[in-house]
């Protein structure tokens, strides 16, 4: 059976601290096992703790008082240093955080500057393609008054032509 720190420190009456303490031994190195940061000991590890305080039950209730207060002590500045820590790690992180939302925001506004370009360039794409199709109507229009003028020539050819074949007879 596998025990983790608290409840050996429940069974034996000592504190978490102390069982902590015992577990660097090198005899118990290997009764030890952690898994997903839970430090867990054996039933030998357990047994050698037990032995390796030599006292017996009376005598462990009595250290047992003396030993929690020195212990939670221990458990409040270990909490707090932790706690510490645990709050720089975080206030470092926002700032990474802050500093990735800042190249976000600049990248933002590239791509508005980007989309903005790119809507622009539309435009006179748009433009210059309306101004063909008008260049091209404009054409076909003169084309058709030439065509007009052409065959209106041709009538006036064609009468004058006439008018002097009538008088030549």
């Amino acid at each position: 059976m596998l025990y983790t720190v608290s409840e050996i420190s429940d069974l034996i009456g000592l504190s978490k601290v102390s069982i902590y303490n015992k577990l660097k031994l090198k005899e118990l190195q290997e009764h030890i096992s952690k898994n997903q940061g839970i430090t867990y000991v054996d039933e030998v590890g357990f047994n050698l703790i037990k032995e390796g305080l030599k006292l017996k039950e009376d005598d462990l209730n009595g250290l047992n008082e003396e030993d929690q207060k020195e212990g939670s002590k221990a458990e409040d500045e270990g909490l707090l240093t932790i706690n510490i820590e645990l709050i720089n790690t975080l206030k470092d992180q926002l700032k990474e955080k802050d500093i990735q939302i800042s190249k976000k925001d600049i990248q933002i506004s590239e791509l508005h500057k980007l989309i903005e370009n790119t809507q622009i360039l539309l435009k006179q794409q748009q433009d210059k393609e309306l101004g063909q199709l008008q260049l091209e109507e404009h054409f076909k229009e003169i084309d058709n008054r030439l065509v007009d003028l052409r065959s209106k020539m041709e009538d006036k050819k064609d009468k004058k032509n006439n008018i002097f074949s009538f008088l030549k007879k």
